[in-house]
C-alpha cells in the first residue's frame, strides 16, 4: 500500500453529506476536532504510529489527517480493526459526546486485538 495514500483527513467528513445533518456546523465540527484528537492520541500513546501526528495539545484541523505511511503495520491493522469500529459506534450513538470518549471502548478493541495477535 501506498504510504502516501491518505486513509483519514478530517475535511473529508465535512464534504460528505451523509455525516450528518449539517457536517458544516460549528458543533459536528467540534465534535470530529475532538475525536480525531482522542483516535490519534490514543494510536500514538499506544505504539501504533511511526510519527507524532498530533503534538501535545496540538488541535486538529480540517487539513488533519492519517496516511497509511503515519501508522505502524501493526497500526494500520489496528486502524481498521479498532478506530473504525469507534467510528461507527460514535455515528449509531444517541449521546455522540459521550460515544467520543469512550476509550474503555477502544482499550477492549485493543485487548481482543492484542490476544488476536498472539494465537
Amino acid at each position: 500500500m501506498d504510504k502516501k495514500r491518505i486513509i483519514e483527513k478530517l475535511d473529508w467528513l465535512f464534504k460528505s453529506a451523509l455525516s450528518a445533518p449539517d457536517p458544516t456546523s460549528k458543533e459536528f465540527k467540534e465534535e470530529q476536532y475532538l475525536f480525531f484528537e482522542n483516535y490519534v492520541h490514543f494510536l500514538q500513546d499506544n505504539g501504533f504510529t511511526t510519527r507524532t501526528i498530533l503534538k501535545e495539545n496540538e488541535k486538529a484541523t480540517d487539513d488533519s489527517e492519517i496516511r497509511v505511511g503515519d501508522l505502524t503495520p501493526e497500526g494500520l491493522k489496528f486502524y481498521f480493526y479498532g478506530i473504525r469500529k469507534w467510528r461507527e459506534k460514535y455515528d449509531r450513538a444517541k449521546d455522540k459526546k459521550k460515544a467520543i470518549n469512550d476509550f474503555a471502548f477502544i482499550e477492549k478493541k485493543m485487548m481482543k486485538f492484542r490476544e488476536q495477535k498472539t494465537k
